[in-house]
């Protein structure tokens, strides 16, 4: 808890007053969380936040030059408030300063539904993201990175029924959106970090650490916003510093497919690079070489088999493919399989240069030993599944399936999704579905056919669990797949 000086300079700056206007009022500080060791608020009246999920601790952390403590959160854990009778469920304001170790793909920021929608507040892949406006993401700028970052998010009624939902980052806004349901507060429950259990598309979350979080009664404007951002006493954004680009290995360089003739094959270094965030671009390098094994091994001075080079945007990330040389791909075809070494090196104007390196052995390219086109056939449920196959992996997968679910109920439904690479034939694959719940499947594929099993579990589109396991299938290619012109 803070001492009297501290909440007086809170109280001070938490009244902040809204612009004239037909829906003009206070929006009123409720609640202020500092996390100095307990979960307790600093502004008298507001309930204590609980833990989501099991793992949460305080830690010391560096958070804009100065060490203080911090609520940690390992993933699938995360906070909830009690909003009932605290706040406007339609009328509000939350500010909270945070980091996420994991920022690819949807992780959930804010849940304003308790848990049982896949609407809410979203990194995804360092963008800000509006889930859930007229069923589809709004997406603002790349402004998240592994750092800490202050967000404000505000959410008022319009005059159609519908909320109007505005986000900043650092004092700045960076996405708004009109959202016809699930970012009120009617539920009277806020949750951070920690996805949705009900409803579809769980489990898009990541590990972290919380700071601080406010709670107002009202809508703050852009100009409060700022203030906010500024204010030592309250939850202040992050001061601007010069970010460093990263280089890092993340996997075994591999052969891709190239989506051209196998003469000119890609090879998946196995390097990701990150771009910080701004407005200048970085400068990525990359080069495949044949390690010196392998030199003496297929008897060849060549040394470089591949090198490419390209401009990445600030805040973007990504993986570092290198199409190799005609000199580099004949090497490789004639050997069958030999060991590189892959490199980068991105570097930003004005900032240090980041360099990465790794090693392993790439196989020169086979024709597939099944066909490519659509794959139709039935499951052991005798009901129907479609498998769309390319090159290199399974592009989709369509079919029925059916179940006895917890409301007792024979239950079938459709299911599609994307689907994994293959390997020698081979493919074993789990994916979390938008209808809710997450389907395993494997296979092999071999010729014209393929066969395999696949399981579905956790909850469903109609709102109960379901369970259906080692279902089996098969199927045969029955015509070549065409693009859809779009």
């Amino acid at each position: 808890m803070q001492g009297a000086r501290g909440i007086a300079g809170v109280l001070v700056a938490a009244a902040i007053v809204l612009g004239a206007g037909e829906s003009a009022g206070a929006a009123t500080l409720k609640a202020n969380y500092q996390l100095q060791g307990n979960l307790a608020s600093a502004v008298a009246g507001a309930p204590d936040l609980t833990n989501l999920g099991a793992g949460n601790r305080f830690a010391f952390e560096t958070v804009d030059g100065v060490r203080r403590q911090v609520l940690r959160f390992p993933r699938g854990s995360g906070l909830a408030l009690g909003t009932a009778g605290l706040v406007d469920p339609r009328s509000y304001s939350v500010v909270l300063l945070f980091r996420l170790d994991d920022l690819e793909r949807f992780r959930r920021i804010l849940d304003f539904s308790n848990s049982t929608s896949d609407n809410g507040f979203y990194d995804y892949s360092g963008n800000a993201v509006i889930y859930g406006s007229d069923g589809r993401p709004t997406r603002g700028g790349i402004v998240f990175d592994e750092s800490y970052a202050q967000v404000a998010f505000t959410s008022a009624p319009a005059a159609d029924g519908s909320q109007r939902v505005v986000a900043y980052v650092n004092g700045a806004e960076v996405v708004a959106a009109t959202a016809s349901k699930d970012f009120d507060l009617g539920p009277g429950t806020l949750r951070l970090f920690q996805d949705n259990t009900s409803g579809p598309a769980g489990g898009e979350e990541s590990a972290g650490a919380l700071a601080c979080l406010l709670v107002y009664d009202g809508v703050l404007t852009a100009d409060e916003v700022g203030q906010v951002a500024t204010e030592p006493a309250l939850c202040p954004a992050p001061r601007p510093t010069l970010r460093r680009a990263k280089a890092f290995a993340t996997s075994k360089p591999e052969l891709r497919d190239s989506g051209r003739s196998e003469r000119s094959p890609v090879v998946d270094t196995g390097l990701t690079v990150r771009c910080p965030i701004g407005p200048t671009p970085c400068s990525v390098r990359a080069r495949v070489d044949l390690a010196r094994s392998s030199q003496r091994a297929v008897g060849t001075r060549l040394s470089r088999l591949g090198a490419g080079r390209f401009s990445l945007p600030g805040g973007a990330s990504a993986k570092v493919l290198v199409r190799l040389s005609r000199s580099g791909s004949r090497v490789l075809r004639d050997a069958g399989s030999v060991k590189v070494r892959t490199s980068v090196r991105i570097t930003v104007p004005g900032g240090r240069a980041a360099t990465a390196g790794q090693a392993g052995r790439i196989e020169a390219p086979q024709p597939p030993p099944f066909g490519r086109g659509l794959y139709t056939g039935t499951t052991s449920q005798n009901l129907p599944i479609f498998i769309a196959v390319d090159r290199t992996s399974i592009r989709s997968v369509f079919l029925r399936w059916r179940a006895r679910c917890a409301d007792g109920k024979l239950h079938t439904n459709t299911t599609s999704f994307r689907g994994e690479r293959i390997r020698r034939g081979r493919f074993s694959f789990r994916r979390t579905l938008e209808t809710g719940g997450t389907v395993r499947m494997s296979g092999r594929i071999k010729g014209a056919r393929a066969s395999g099993t696949l399981s579905r579990i956790g909850g469903s589109a109609f709102g109960t669990k379901c369970a259906a396991k080692d279902i089996g299938w098969r199927v045969r290619l029955t015509g070549v797949e065409t693009e859809p012109r779009r």
